[in-house]
């Protein structure tokens, strides 16, 4: 039996785990009248009676084809609108992102006036902030949830937007590294083929999963030609501007609205992990698109898109001005300092944007895509690997949150492992994605099947600390290290261009990693315990504590996400 992969729901069927309150019943959708309007006043008011700046959005599923905004920037508004029964969504505004403070029915009459009012309790005062009062952080306060039927408890679950619902079969329940595609265009984003040609096409690759990216349109995930019985297809759409740059949205479960605000868009990011999907920064260096959006707690970047050489690189001109700040005559952002690098591809930009951010402290998997829309780009070229413990959405998704990832020349590319051993003492304790204590001895194990040319590199900090010429199939490389400070250590493989290959960059890309982070954290183990006791550091920090795993296959130490 063949099953569509994504459709839309009623949010109150996202979770059937919970019983939500009832809803509220809706006003019988009345038509809106042809030329007839009515007035609506507006008075959105905190506890003391201030006014406060609100957005309103009206609703009537039969009768407009998208929702009516209302902006009262000032808290009161006497608006003109088409005559007809309305469900009223308000918003006010904290800290420049729009929060769900109000829901009401209301009918508009032809020639009267209808009162929408407003009276906001809760954050007026007290140690309390409005999003205490939003439990799940959908940005929606959980007494509208309730009176709405939606859950509180689940981000997923919101009012007045449906829920994508995913295929959640199970491919494959064992424990593997899966390989797919994350960035392909279908009709529906400028691409040549249909959905299901893009699946088809993803089936006899052999691909274990796949997304399709269309620019802010989720048209594809509903296309009745977005189904496999082989193949985890992940929801997810392109979103940005070619101003601004673009991310790659993975497993949203609300359509992701376009915003051209910093803070609304660092709100999505939010949103979006705690819906459980994935926010990925994508081809940061194209000249086409430079990231310039300044969003923290991203998921992911796509460092690595189409051809390793085969993209010109940025200029530092084509960013805006706030970008290129310096401080002591070093530059104050990543991105200027890779648009400022020469010599490199687009792509050479984005892994010096990436190790600089890495090092910065952000914790990010690297994923790569072709940007295929056609049958002439190969799909998986590059390809993404996830480590997952099982064939689904839910698996894949949840692998690439933990940063359980490497990117390939193809799917048939190098395959990577990179695995560390705390304390030295013959067990594996973390591989990629994972973390390992400061000050403790770590033996480190990267490597590289598959690759019959080339070298393997360890980067420390987004520089080579080892380069080994591979000379055996499979090659692996042993260094210990005691790391003191913070730290990030990747793995790539890399070969020297075809004499006749036409390129930007000194060397091809064959396979990189995302990172293993060396950090101040507390384990409870009783050998780490003895060592520290026997050779203390001389200063004591404020740590965070983890427990120590049995292996890399069983969980291991993974970075912490905002959510």
């Amino acid at each position: 039996m063949i099953f569509t992969s994504c459709f839309l729901a009623d949010a109150r069927s996202a979770n059937p785990e919970k019983s939500p309150s009832p809803p509220s019943v809706p006003p019988k959708a009345a038509p809106v009248a042809p030329g007839g309007k009515g007035l609506l006043e507006i008075n959105v008011t905190d506890v003391l009676g201030n006014d406060i700046p609100a957005r309103v959005e009206l609703q009537n599923p039969t009768a407009l084809p998208k929702p009516l905004r209302i902006e009262a920037p000032k808290g009161r508004l006497t608006a003109e609108v088409p005559a007809g029964n309305y469900r009223a969504y308000v918003f006010i505004w904290w800290q420049k992102i729009p929060v769900m403070v109000d829901a009401k029915d209301l009918s508009v009459q032809v020639g009267k006036t209808a009162y929408l009012l407003t009276n906001l309790l809760e954050g007026a005062a007290g140690s309390l902030a409005l999003l205490d009062f939003d439990q799940d952080r959908d940005f929606v306060i959980d007494r509208v949830e309730k009176t709405c039927g939606t859950d509180p408890y689940n981000a997923a679950s919101i009012p007045g937007r449906p829920t994508l619902v995913f295929d959640e079969r199970v491919f494959d329940k064992k424990e593997a590294w899966y390989c797919g595609e994350l960035h392909a265009r279908s009709i529906f984003g400028g691409g040549k083929e249909s959905p299901a040609q893009l699946v088809r096409r993803a089936e006899s690759a052999g691909l274990d999963f796949l997304a399709i990216t269309d620019r802010n349109t989720m048209e594809a995930c509903s296309d009745p030609g977005f189904r496999s019985d082989s193949v985890a297809l992940i929801p997810a759409l392109e979103w940005g501007s070619d101003q601004r740059g673009v991310a790659l949205l993975y497993g949203p479960r609300t359509f992701p609205e376009f915003v051209d605000d910093i803070p609304q868009a660092q709100a999505l990011v939010d949103l979006i992990q705690a819906q459980g999907g994935f926010f990925a920064i994508a081809h940061p260096c194209f000249p086409t698109a430079p990231w310039q959006w300044g969003l923290s707690f991203v998921n992911g970047m796509e460092v690595w898109n189409r051809g390793w050489r085969s993209v010109p690189p940025l200029s530092l001109p084509q960013l805006g001005e706030d970008l290129k700040e310096r401080k002591d005559g070093l530059f104050v952002h990543s991105m200027a300092l890779a648009a400022a690098t020469n010599g490199l591809s687009a792509n050479g930009q984005a892994s010096i944007f990436y190790d600089a951010e890495l090092v910065r402290g952000l914790k990010a998997a690297v994923i790569g895509g072709s940007g295929t829309g056609s049958p002439g780009v190969p799909m998986g070229s590059p390809a993404t690997f996830v480590q997952a413990s099982e064939k689904s959405v839910k698996g894949i998704l949840d692998g690439m949150r933990r940063g359980r990832t490497y990117v390939a020349a193809s799917p048939k590319g190098p395959r990577l492992q990179f695995v560390a051993d705390i304390l030295k003492d013959g067990s594996f304790d973390t591989s990629i994605g994972g973390i390992v204590p400061l000050n403790i001895p770590i033996s480190f194990e990267a490597t590289v099947d598959g690759a019959k040319i080339g070298e393997i590199q360890i980067l420390l900090n987004g520089r080579p600390l080892i380069s080994k010429k591979i000379e055996g199939n499979p090659f692996t490389v042993r260094f210990d290290h005691t790391p003191q400070n913070y730290s990030v250590y990747r793995v790539r493989v890399i070969a020297a261009p075809g004499k006749k290959e036409a390129g930007f960059g000194p060397f091809e890309m064959l396979a990189m990693s995302s990172p293993i982070y060396a950090q101040d954290v507390k384990i409870k183990d009783p050998k780490i315990e003895q060592y520290l006791k026997e050779h203390p550091v001389g200063h004591d920090t404020d740590q965070a504590e983890l427990p120590l795993p049995a292996g890399p296959a069983n969980g291991e130490i993974v970075p912490k996400w905002k959510f």
